[in-house]
């Protein structure tokens, strides 16, 4: 089946449109379809003559996974074969291709719990905060975005998708949308977090029309069109206060947050509803975190001579 160029980025959305409404997958999850989406699809248009599907092969999908997998990390690999493989199923699906080549697409093992939450101490998180200028405008915004992210580990997602209807100044509390499984979810407004959005309603936020509470300072005031505007404010963040850290991004504050009230003796299911995890294995890694506490509950196995 030839599809001209229009052809292959209608199929994306069209892909993009099954996930989301028959799937039910979220914004998060429909990022990563998207980018490596677009890729394979770019490829297939570059290397199939005429754009024409029923062309395609093995060969032609390892062209494209083979040498980008071995760039990245296990996580990424994992992404984009979870992307490719969703998209060559639903060209088979739709009658475009006779084969269903997504079996041939081998994504990296991956073992439950093998790998440890990346997080920082809780005396880095308050270095953290400290660190931010809250003399400019944007240094406001910057504090208050830290502040959601280090006391209610907000995913960057749901920091962006904040609207000014969510606060409920009268009732003390703040309503979350959560990214991944679209339930509300309703967190008491701290007095700290309280302090500091007022701190950029008055001083730090630009006059707009627009409801997300957050918005970009540069230009027009405008709300972020993606997460990636919270990363690159965490991870500016984290370098002005010289954090050693493999990882500079929101989900550092989120681990530091989920430990921290692990090693406090909070119990696995209050802290998987605060993060909003659908299934409690999701919080299961926290626990590795605790050293102290496994200390307490390991076995004291005798040593026997020989």
């Amino acid at each position: 089946m030839p599809l001209n160029p229009e052809s292959f980025s209608a199929l994306l959305d069209e892909y993009l449109t099954f996930l989301q409404h028959h799937r039910g997958l979220r914004h998060a999850t429909l990022y990563f379809h998207r980018r490596w989406g677009r890729q394979f699809l770019h490829h297939l248009e570059k290397v199939l003559p005429r754009g024409d599907l029923t062309l395609l092969s093995v060969p032609t999908v390892d062209d494209f996974v083979l040498p980008l997998v071995r760039t990245v990390g296990r996580g990424t690999q994992s992404q984009i074969t979870q992307a490719v493989r969703g998209l060559l199923r639903h060209l088979h699906r739709t009658g475009r291709v006779r084969d269903d080549w997504s079996r041939f697409v081998q994504g990296p093992r991956r073992y439950s719990l093998a790998s440890l939450p990346t997080t920082i101490a809780p005396a880095d998180v308050r270095r953290l905060l400290r660190s931010v200028d809250r003399r400019s405008p944007l240094g406001r915004r910057n504090y208050a975005i830290l502040l959601l992210l280090a006391v209610y580990g907000l995913r960057a997602r749901e920091v962006v998708d904040l609207r000014l209807d969510d606060i409920a100044w009268r009732a003390g509390v703040v309503r979350v949308r959560r990214s991944k499984t679209a339930r509300p979810l309703v967190l008491p407004l701290t007095p700290s977090i309280g302090r500091a959005l007022v701190a950029y309603f008055r001083r730090g936020r630009p006059h707009t029309h627009v409801r997300e509470v957050f918005v970009c300072h540069h230009g027009t005031p405008t709300p972020f069109r993606t997460s990636s505007s919270i990363y690159g404010i965490v991870r500016r963040a984290m370098d002005d206060a010289h954090i050693p850290c493999p990882r500079r991004g929101p989900h550092v504050l989120r681990h530091a947050l989920a430990t921290h009230l692990v090693q406090s003796g909070f119990g696995l299911k209050v802290v998987g509803d605060l993060l909003g995890h659908h299934h409690p294995d999701s919080t299961l890694p926290y626990t590795k975190l605790a050293i102290e506490d496994l200390r307490d509950v390991a076995l004291d196995v005798p040593e026997f001579g020989a």
